[in-house]
């Protein structure tokens, strides 16, 4: 169907205006600004967030499943590859892990690729958000993608020579993508079948609920890479785990088996692999049928209770005077060279 002015795109049914979207050429941002202009002229923006099915009303949890289904929506920008797939069904979002080639390491591409699938599953209306990897994977993510981080002259990580950029400033992809998932107001629920190393075991804290098989492990490694990590990256970890666990993982990088997440209250259920998908999506349906202003308001009462104070500013430049000469240090380009290569690190504290 051709569109040739905003009049006809305002009276396009929400049936032909599918149709439309799925025209060649019709970019994620150019698809955004129509919908979002559509849903401005017809009074459809509801308290700052555009809901596509507001009008739907559901009694419990499998009405809500059924109510509608999108198709899955792959998000490729031109010359990109699929590494993230999103899925929409009635209230609830679903945001795939596909890189298996790179182990779902969390490169720039998957990084900002998961951050505007959240978004378009929140401009979407959905009520609850999984996170997951393929099923059947050994590893569920390798963590940070190492050859992303940045050297003061602009060379590779693996191949330069001038010492490194913060590795996770502001800017950084994969920091950002946590400050999203934190930020927005509906729960994330994180699936978890097989291993979790370094960063990626950061994604799994700052999701609301997670659920795994007896396969999944944790582990955050920044002290086996001479990578200075954090404060924020450990507030996360402080706010989900005891201290003394937190403590062991980072200071050893060693991983905790599903079972001693479990007990320890990472975990919220261990479940056999056959039985994960249906877990999770039960979980989603209950929170989709509850009332959402209220879940909102519960995530944010509960995130900003656990967070841990502003820290007094002598004591921000101390840590961050810290880290930058650790980020300086030979030790730093020791842990990363070995990674590359496979080998121990020897560490000798300069």
């Amino acid at each position: 169907q051709e569109v040739t002015s905003e009049a006809e795109l305002l009276g396009l049914s929400d049936v032909a205006f599918a149709t439309v979207a799925q025209a060649p050429g019709a970019s994620l941002v150019l698809l955004d600004a129509l919908r979002q202009l559509r849903e401005e002229a017809l009074g459809q923006r509801i308290q700052g967030r555009r809901l596509s099915r507001a009008d739907l009303s559901f009694d419990d949890a499998a009405e809500a499943a059924s109510a509608s289904a999108a198709p899955v929506v792959t998000l490729i920008e031109a010359g990109k590859r699929q590494v993230v797939e999103i899925k929409v069904q009635g209230f609830v979002g679903t945001i795939m892990m596909c890189n298996d080639a790179k182990r779902n390491a969390f490169s720039t591409d998957v990084c900002d690729q998961m951050r505007e699938g959240i978004r378009r599953c929140c401009a979407a209306g959905v009520r609850v958000i999984v996170l997951r990897a393929r099923p059947g994977v050994k590893v569920w993510s390798a963590g940070h993608d190492i050859r992303d981080f940045k050297r003061i002259d602009g060379s590779a990580a693996q191949t330069g020579s001038s010492k490194f950029q913060d590795p996770l400033s502001r800017e950084d992809s994969f920091v950002q993508l946590l400050a999203e998932m934190t930020r927005i107001q509906v729960p994330l629920l994180g699936c978890v079948e097989g291993s979790v190393w370094g960063a990626a075991t950061d994604i799994c804290a700052c999701c609301d609920c997670l659920v795994g098989t007896p396969t999944a492990s944790f582990a955050i490694t920044p002290a086996k890479i001479g990578l200075p990590y954090n404060a924020s990256g450990m507030s996360h970890f402080v706010q989900v785990m005891p201290l003394h666990v937190v403590k062991w993982m980072f200071f050893s990088g060693e991983p905790i088996s599903a079972e001693e997440a479990l007990r320890v209250g990472f975990l919220n259920e261990v479940v056999p692999a056959e039985q994960l998908t249906e877990k999770i999506e039960d979980m989603a349906l209950i929170i989709a049928s509850r009332a959402p202003l209220v879940v909102s308001l519960l995530k944010k009462q509960i995130l900003c209770i656990a967070s841990t104070p502003n820290m007094a500013p002598e004591v921000f430049e101390e840590l961050h005077e810290m880290r930058r000469q650790t980020w300086n240090s030979n030790d730093m380009e020791e842990g990363i060279q070995a990674f590359f290569s496979k080998r121990k690190p020897v560490f000798r504290g300069d």
